[in-house]
């Protein structure tokens, strides 16, 4: 073709070319956009002082205040200033994977401090006196409390869920009353759940498990039998016996919990508690409780789930080093298979399209000449029945099949030439990829920066978000038994709180003392309270979480541009070294090194621009979100467009990077120059991209599948036809997690061949337009493109 056996002289002046080039070689290199370097490192030195600033002055603390059933912020909150500790009704219920989006289903309320003894209702109702029941009893208020005068009030308020039926002794954790056990309850607890970390004695008679122990607990002491749940807490009630208390002169030493175990009075309890689920089997029932029927069926699948993945573990690992392995080898016998591949591929799409417009023709003709009746029924199963009983359905599917047919075919023959480049560019990638391994492993080094940014900006975010004065508004608490929904209490404030009213600013403290229902009497506002709202942040915390989220996006931008730039460095000196056999060793930690030196300011710029195009998209989100109260359809429509072009403007600003870095490695030069000679190279072989690309893009889903398939299939029949080694409850277990993770394991492998595929195929348009095959410009291309290309190099030299 004609643009490749001349320069092209578009989009401006003609191209310059150096005579003496030979690659990226880094002894001509010279480092660029320094400035903008500097920046960056000023950047990040203000984060680091406004990271110091919040360290300093934020308190986490704020971030676990717990919040009760009406939503008062324990120790807070008006009606709970002196509470300032949580109780759960039924702490059992807060062991499920989706407490923290759906919060814990039991009832919550805020108490002066976390109980001290353990107190089951219907054990103790018929032992204790109704004044000692009564002391004990934890109720959702203190009216609640209040009202229960005789064994009937106080079942009926049980029954209804407004005192608590049950509860163990507790400690605080976080302000949260998490159960506490003595030494004598231990021989209930498994010993595999006991600690194994010695700790100190404080002269009291328990010890406080730490949040991992008590949820271990939690587990083994919860069973669905309620018989056995009262045996367990009456004996949690019985063993809870004081022991002999410490001098106060004595030093607290460190001893680990003794447990003392009886054999006769407890073993049945023993035992049962020994067959208890681990947390593991707990989180993955209670998961798949939500998508199956039955509580009891999906605790035991929970279990049997868990067994399955704890015999399978080495089964499971060694499928992932066999794919890890033939990851390496399909990669590397690419450069054979690559284009047997991709035709059968395309040949499979075309009969499959085929195959498809035939029976669409089919069910087209049937239901347009069968009299059907529409299914009324109001469920999607129905609904998807009536869709495919319309003879337009299957008309409207064969016209777009037909469609998608003649276009695929007609790209094909159009296309085929730049298919074949794009083949062997992808066998050129293999090469290049099965000579330097040592890349296919350089994106964990990427992972573990990005995990370390991560972590920093969410650490900054969290004591930034507690900087502030807590702001307070008065409410009231909802009422379902109102017509309003809210309680209509006639609170009334005086004195300094004369000028208080629903909905304005508020102080706890002058609310609890001038705020009353009934000023005679003082009875204090029970339904109405001043709440916390949020925190209002002082400006120059306001600008810093800004600066945060900004350098959060800066820095992962950075990151990933880093690891695109050495990549893109190692693959050009692949390139562009003549023969292949004196490719240099070490080339990753030379591209490495080259890009730390050299090349930080290009990258720098490079991920600023990404930056800022995220940051307008993230301002428009929140432009939007205050905005939606107003329903106004014309600013709707601004915020669409304007989201939807920045989102193909940072879409594009991804792919010109991209290149940009590639021709930076090529050319050592800054990011402005690279960007602009990286797009005027790929708009003058626009069809050739579209054509790698989407060819490449395409083989490497191929193989992802492939592996990821085999993987899977391999691992199925492995376990069934080896039932002597392993014995599962369902097979599915290892073949799932084994698909799952070959597929991103493939990913990464296979994002560093279309690295490699991208740079080489840059370079390669750089060989045509730059080299002749003269011998003082011979062209650095396979054979195999040459061919393609019907160029030759007049040297006798070999160049593959």
């Amino acid at each position: 073709m004609a643009e490749d056996r001349e320069l092209i002289t578009k989009y401006g002046k003609p191209m310059r070319y150096d005579r003496n080039f030979r690659g990226p070689e880094w002894r001509n290199r010279s480092c660029t956009d320094v400035p903008c370097l500097l920046i960056f490192f000023l950047f990040l030195g203000g984060w680091g002082f406004i990271a110091q600033y919040a360290v300093r002055n934020g308190d986490l603390n704020k971030l676990v205040v717990p919040t009760d059933s009406f939503n008062r912020k324990c120790g807070i909150d008006s009606s709970v200033l002196d509470k300032k500790y949580l109780f759960f009704f039924d702490l059992g219920k807060c062991i499920d994977p989706v407490v923290p989006l759906t919060g814990c289903p039991t009832q919550q309320v805020c108490v002066e401090s976390c109980p001290t003894q353990t107190f089951i209702w219907d054990r103790m109702k018929n032992k204790l006196p109704l004044a000692e029941l009564k002391k004990r009893m934890i109720c959702l208020s203190d009216i609640d409390r209040n009202n229960l005068h005789t064994l009937d009030d106080m079942q009926k308020a049980i029954d209804q869920e407004r005192c608590a039926r049950w509860y163990v002794k507790s400690a605080p954790f976080l302000n949260r009353c998490m159960w506490e056990f003595s030494p004598q309850i231990c021989e209930l607890i498994p010993s595999f759940l006991l600690p194994r970390n010695r700790r100190e004695s404080n002269g009291s008679r328990n010890s406080s498990l730490v949040l991992g122990e008590t949820r271990n607990l939690l587990d083994a002491l919860m069973d669905d039998n309620s018989n056995l749940m009262e045996m367990r807490l009456e004996a949690l009630a019985l063993t809870a016996i004081p022991e002999p208390s410490v001098s106060s002169k004595q030093q607290p030493v460190e001893e680990p919990i003794q447990c003392r175990r009886r054999t006769e009075q407890a073993e049945t309890i023993k035992q049962k508690v020994r067959q208890a689920d681990t947390h593991l089997a707990k989180l993955v029932g209670n998961m798949v409780a939500h998508f199956y029927n039955g509580t009891h069926d999906a605790q035991q699948l929970g279990e049997e789930i868990v067994e399955d993945i704890m015999n399978s573990w080495y089964i499971v690992l060694m499928a992932l080093m066999c794919t890890l392995v033939a990851s390496l080898i399909l990669i590397a016998l690419m450069r054979w298979f690559a284009a047997p591949i991709l035709w059968i591929s395309v040949l499979g799409v075309l009969v499959g399209l085929s195959m498809g417009i035939y029976y669409s023709i089919k069910q087209y003709r049937f239901w347009r000449e069968t009299a059907t009746v529409p299914n009324h029924s109001i469920n999607l199963e129905a609904a998807v029945k009536n869709i495919f009983q319309e003879a337009n359905t299957w008309l409207y599917l064969t016209i777009f099949l037909s469609i998608s047919l003649v276009v695929i075919l007609l790209l094909v023959i159009i296309l085929r030439t730049r298919i074949n480049i794009a083949i062997a560019l992808t066998k050129e990638g293999s090469k290049a990829v099965s000579s330097i391994i040592s890349t296919v492993f350089f994106p964990i080094f990427s992972w573990i920066l990005f995990i370390l940014a991560v972590t920093y900006a969410v650490a900054v975010g969290l004591y930034l978000g507690t900087i502030g004065n807590p702001s307070f508004r008065m409410i009231r608490q909802l009422d379902p038994n109102s017509n309003t929904g809210v309680s209509n209490e006639n609170c009334k404030c005086s004195g300094q709180a004369s000028e208080y009213q629903v909905g304005g600013r508020c102080d706890p403290q002058i609310f609890e003392l001038n705020c009353f229902v009934n000023f005679d009497q003082h009875i204090p506002c029970r339904q109405t309270s001043c709440s916390f709202a949020e925190i209002e942040h002082p400006p120059f915390v306001t600008w810093s979480i800004c600066y945060n989220v900004f350098g959060f996006f800066w820095l992962t931008f950075f990151i990933a541009a880093f690891s695109d730039m050495v990549l893109a460095l190692t693959f050009a000196t692949w390139y562009w070294t003549f023969k292949k056999r004196e490719v240099p060793y070490f080339t990753l930690g030379r591209a490495f090194r080259q890009t730390i030196f050299y090349h930080l300011g290009t990258l720098a710029f490079g991920s600023l621009i990404l930056a800022v195009c995220r940051m307008i998209r993230v301002a428009l989100e929140y432009i939007d979100s205050k905005l939606k109260k107003y329903d106004n359809s014309v600013t709707r429509a601004i915020l669409c467009c304007m989201k939807c072009f920045f989102w193909l403007l940072e879409t594009f600003l991804r792919f010109l990077n991209r290149n940009a870095y590639i021709m930076c490695a090529i050319h050592g030069k800054n990011f402005c120059a690279s960007a602009k000679d990286a797009f005027n190279l790929v708009m003058r072989n626009f069809l050739r991209v579209i054509a790698v690309d989407k060819v490449t893009d395409f083989l490497f889903f191929l193989s992802k599948i492939l592996l990821t398939a085999a993987a899977g299939v391999g691992t199925y029949y492995f376990v069934v036809n080896n039932p002597q080694l392993i014995q599962l409850h369902y097979n599915a277990v290892p073949v799932t997690i084994v698909v799952l993770a070959a597929f991103i394991m493939t990913t990464v492998f296979f994002g560093v061949y279309s690295m490699a595929v991208d740079t080489l195929f840059l370079c390669f348009l750089e060989d045509c337009e730059r080299n002749d095959g003269s011998p003082e410009k011979p062209f650095y291309m396979s054979k195999q493109l040459m061919r393609i290309l019907g160029k030759k190099n007049k040297l006798t030299r070999q160049s593959s």
